[in-house]
């Protein structure tokens, strides 16, 4: 199979565009029950449902600007270079136009580019969104300028940029920090309303410049009928959101529990959470906390749904389910090899009643999986 990726061998974000996709899928199985057999872990998924979409299906994709100006994804192996122009066959077309148009802005704005080597510069990344109701959001991400001067040409060009047939917002953000992220802790919003919106089935979620939302917009409808679904019966019940964000799941739930928790250590997804459930007519308890942190022994939770961050749960979040020990835990994990890691623990107290895994990101090794444990 020939990859859609014009530069396969330099580019590592589409890894297995090479492969046809239904053999993608089982080897995401096999790869997900060898993680299991690697951990002694008595588990096999028999299960991987497909994404609607293999093509152009990310909502976000983080462009990186290299200090001579190079503007797209990075090569390979090598977080220095650049491959100048190269957009993504897995980015949304709406944020493939709008490449085009950050990159030529890029090239004619006059600003400087971000050195990586000795930290100067001031253009550092453009990361853009989509959302499937046609809204679309630039945000660039600059260092802190050095002085008013430079200030006030960055904004002088960056209102330029918003003149261009571009955006629903757009976004400027400076990272305050020599470290490398497309990540801004002074936000502020140049034209539009400073946030983007999407629609999940009946629900409709605020998007912030720096909120995580499911990067596949088309999958995650599955993704969230087979939460629901895990949950089973959760009338009159308390329901816990643990790693809530800005309340995929809490949202859509909400109604049918008594109560409804959710926990975010993001205080700008929780903002977005509050305003969601004003959005959807939900009565949700968002609390923004690290999760080790934040002490849910005494909440009552019969349900706690989990969706921690690729790099897995927290020590300190695992100790503490291991001894309040919900009786039912609907877990979602994007890396099945630190689930494999936890579930050496967890299955000393829970049987696995379902296990399903989800393929959100067609061409790469990643996918999603959902797990729903019982207490014994």
């Amino acid at each position: 199979m020939t990859s859609l990726c014009p530069n396969p061998d330099i580019c590592g974000s589409c890894s297995w565009s090479h492969i046809p996709y239904q053999k993608q899928l089982l080897q995401k199985l096999s790869d997900i029950n060898g993680s299991f057999k690697i951990k002694n872990v008595d588990l096999i998924c028999e299960t991987i449902l497909p994404s609607p979409v293999t093509e152009h299906y990310r909502n976000r994709m983080d462009f990186v600007i290299d200090f001579e100006g190079r503007v797209g994804m990075r090569e390979k192996g090598k977080w220095w270079k650049v491959i100048d122009e190269h957009t993504c066959f897995l980015a949304d077309k709406k944020i493939e136009d709008l490449f085009h148009v950050v990159r030529a802005w890029v090239k004619s704005s006059g600003l400087s580019y971000y050195d990586r080597k000795s930290h100067s510069g001031l253009l550092r990344y453009a990361v853009i969104r989509s959302t499937t109701l046609g809204e679309t959001m630039i945000n660039i991400i600059t260092s802190v300028p050095e002085d008013e001067k430079e200030s006030s040409s960055l904004r002088e060009s960056l209102t330029r940029l918003a003149k261009e047939p571009t955006a629903t917002t757009l976004i400027w953000s400076q990272n305050s920090t020599i470290t490398d992220i497309s990540f801004g802790d002074i936000v502020q919003t140049i034209s539009g309303p400073g946030f983007i919106q999407e629609r999940i089935e009946s629900f409709v979620y605020r998007i912030s410049p720096n909120a995580f939302f499911q990067t596949n917009p088309h999958g995650a409808k599955i993704l969230l009928e087979t939460v629901t679904a895990f949950c089973g019966d959760i009338h009159q019940k308390t329901l816990l959101d643990l790693y809530c964000g800005s309340g995929f799941f809490s949202i859509a739930l909400a109604q049918k529990t008594q109560t409804c928790i959710g926990v975010e250590m993001s205080k700008e997804a929780i903002v977005d959470a509050r305003i969601n459930s004003e959005i959807n007519q939900r009565t949700i308890q968002y609390h923004d906390a690290k999760m080790e942190e934040f002490d849910w022994k005494d909440v009552g939770a019969d349900v706690v749904i989990l969706d921690p961050p690729r790099s897995g749960m927290h020590d300190k979040v695992l100790e503490d389910i291991l001894h309040v020990k919900p009786k039912h835990i609907v877990y979602i994990s994007c890396n099945y090899k630190n689930f494999a890691r936890e579930m050496v623990q967890l299955q000393q107290y829970y049987k696995v009643e379902a296990m399903r895994a989800i393929d959100l990101f067609p061409h790469t090794p990643h996918v999603e999986l959902v797990t729903s444990l019982i207490l014994k």
